[in-house]
């Protein structure tokens, strides 16, 4: 038929129906019709299509359809996708109700245009963004300093060498990891691991391990291992955020204990810190976002770096009896000035015995490095998940990259001293929604904030409340753990609950490496499991034509449904009736898959 009766009729089943696309597919092209029911909206901020995926060829059916439904005389290439082709103008001739719909109502590539040429500057940042995004980094770094000193003290080492780990790492992990809004440093996990070699060995050979850690996570990066982190499934995340939750309250709550016991209200210690951190999380939550809706100059400003500020200039006019950052890691940590600054290079304890006897040294670090690999990518990879579906701004993030930029800022950790460490994902959710998750410059600013502070601004520095910063990762652990996990009791299957109470269990009890395998290792059983009991056969007559020999009209056939492998073969030669069966059956495979060799 001639394209404008195919165009008519379209238009009337469109009217006369409920249906929402028609597509035409005659010999020399594509035509297609789409026109959105009112509960169905499509929005204009659509992705636009890429150019080379769809290309037509010169033909009556590619070109432009005029208002009349006649093919204009001059024949050119479309290019785009086939199912964005009907103009606007078209549709209101047609229906002129369509005409009085929204953009968002109709598809159309005409109405779409606006929004397909602004797509780039839509996408580019604001000054006011770049802003936000380097204060929220500068929020960071004042959360990172209480976690490195701690981490430090748990591998062994002084806390300069946990804060300058978390600079240098913190920088080149954020410039060439997998998404923006990504902050590293020293971490728990790692420094669990490296803790036995440092009180074996000493301090030195923690930044070979961090070297050589930075090296085969580089490799893994490039090999493209990242993308196992796919096969994670959904309850084990449950578990981990909210195991997580649990580890980092547990360790905040450590600041409001002396000698194991909680300080009491009515002590002056026990009342300043209470009251410094209430005060600091009523700030955050409340306070400075309120501030924010009524002065739009001080959204740049993120509510927690508010908070923080604020909270502990009125402790020090208040003269608050509270243990500042100086208190905890010493005062020498926090003299400032360039004797501070790391050595480039390895510790001649590590390089002296790695040139003598290389082989003997690697059998030291090697076991210690290939655990911290494994513990550090997962950790990451776990908070770019996490962060994928926190931030809003339509991009995935890349797991090659983010391995491959840990690795890397390992590698430049180990060269100036540092102990290696991996993503942190409190610190990268306070990045989040302090609106760090925009631009990598925020990684980037949290490190060079604190070097900058280490440097410059030490004594002020430590000068800030510990119970100030522990208010901020208080409010992290309630958004962190997913209370919508303690709905699902009855509505999902109770293996999917163990799992998430194992992986919660391990994860506060051990670590998260060892959590999430052994919560993957019980979903793959679950589900093997399941699968093995899938396989079933229907049994029917059928006539079967040998290759050779005469035809046999009546044969028994046995229909197969399901996989075929290691955990359904006893389920599968349950199925046939061996002395019931002739000489001759069918085994028909067209409704199964075979996996393996078991099978």
């Amino acid at each position: 038929e001639s394209a404008e009766r195919l165009v008519d009729k379209a238009l009337s089943m469109m009217k006369q129906s409920k249906v929402t696309s028609i597509l035409l597919l005659p010999l020399g092209g594509c035509l297609c019709f789409t026109r959105a029911h009112p509960a169905l909206p499509i929005p204009t901020t659509a992705r636009p299509p890429k150019e080379s995926r769809f290309e037509r060829n010169e033909g009556p059916y590619s070109a432009d359809v005029t208002v009349d439904g006649t093919v204009p005389a001059t024949k050119h290439r479309r290019h785009g996708s086939p199912f964005r082709t009907i103009s606007r103008r078209l549709a209101v001739a047609r229906d002129p109700d369509d005409g009085k719909r929204p953009p968002s109502q109709v598809e159309s590539l005409v109405a779409n245009a606006k929004d397909i040429f602004n797509f780039g500057r839509n996408m580019k940042m604001s000054n006011q963004k770049y802003l936000t995004a380097i204060t929220a980094g500068l929020a960071v770094s004042l959360a990172m300093v209480p976690e490195a000193v701690s981490f430090s003290f748990v591998a062994g080492v002084s806390p300069l060498v946990g804060l300058w780990t978390t600079v240098v790492l913190g920088f080149f992990a954020a410039a060439f990891g997998g998404r923006a809004g990504i902050c590293s440093s020293a971490s728990g996990a790692c420094s669990v691991v490296v803790a036995a070699l440092c009180s074996s060995h000493g301090p030195g050979y923690l930044a070979g391990c961090a070297a050589l850690t930075g090296l085969l996570q580089i490799g893994a990066g490039a090999f493209g291992l990242g993308k196992m982190i796919r096969l994670v499934p959904h309850p084990v995340m449950l578990g981990f955020v909210n195991g997580l939750a649990c580890v980092m309250l547990k360790a905040q709550l450590t600041h409001f204990q002396d000698a194991g016991k909680f300080l009491s209200l009515f002590a002056p210690e026990g009342l300043a810190t209470y009251g410094c951190a209430i005060l600091t999380m009523a700030l955050v939550k409340f306070g400075i976002p309120l501030f924010q809706e009524k002065v739009d100059a001080a959204r740049a400003v993120p509510p927690t770096l508010g908070g923080v500020v604020i909270a502990s200039v009125v402790a020090k006019v208040f003269k608050w009896p509270l243990k500042t950052l100086a208190d905890v890691a010493g005062a020498e940590t926090f003299k400032g000035g360039l004797a501070v600054l790391p050595k480039l290079g390895l510790p001649t304890s590590v390089w002296a015995p790695l040139v003598s006897s290389p082989i003997e040294t690697l059998k030291v670090i090697l076991p210690y490095a290939v655990t911290m690999c494994a513990v550090g990518s997962i950790e990451s990879l776990l908070t770019l998940q996490l962060l994928d579906g926190i931030i809003d701004d339509g991009e995935r993030g890349s797991t090659k990259k983010e391995v491959i930029g840990q690795g890397i800022g390992n590698l430049a950790a180990g060269l100036t001293g540092g102990i290696g460490g991996c993503a942190l994902i409190g610190q990268s959710l306070i990045n989040a929604q302090s609106g760090g998750g925009v631009s990598r410059l925020s990684g980037m600013s949290m490190a060079i904030f604190l070097a900058l502070g280490i440097v410059s601004f030490a004594p002020l520095l430590g000068q800030i409340p510990v119970v100030a910063l522990a208010g901020v990762m208080l409010l992290v652990c309630q958004s962190t753990f997913a209370w919508g996990s303690l709905r699902l009791v009855g509505k999902i299957p109770n293996i999917d609950l163990l799992t998430i109470a194992l992986v919660s269990f391990v994860t506060v009890k051990d670590d998260l490496a060892k959590a999430v395998v052994y919560g993957t290792i019980m979903s793959a059983l679950s589900f093997a499991y399941k699968q093995s009991t899938a396989i079933s056969a229907t049994i029917g007559r059928t006539k079967l034509i040998p290759p050779s020999g005469p035809i046999l009209p009546d044969v028994k056939a046995y229909l197969m449904n399901g996989p075929l492998f290691f955990g359904s073969t006893q389920a599968f030669a349950r199925l046939f009736s061996v002395k019931d069966d002739g000489n001759d059956i069918v085994i028909d495979f067209s409704s199964s898959r075979v996996f393996d060799h078991s099978a």
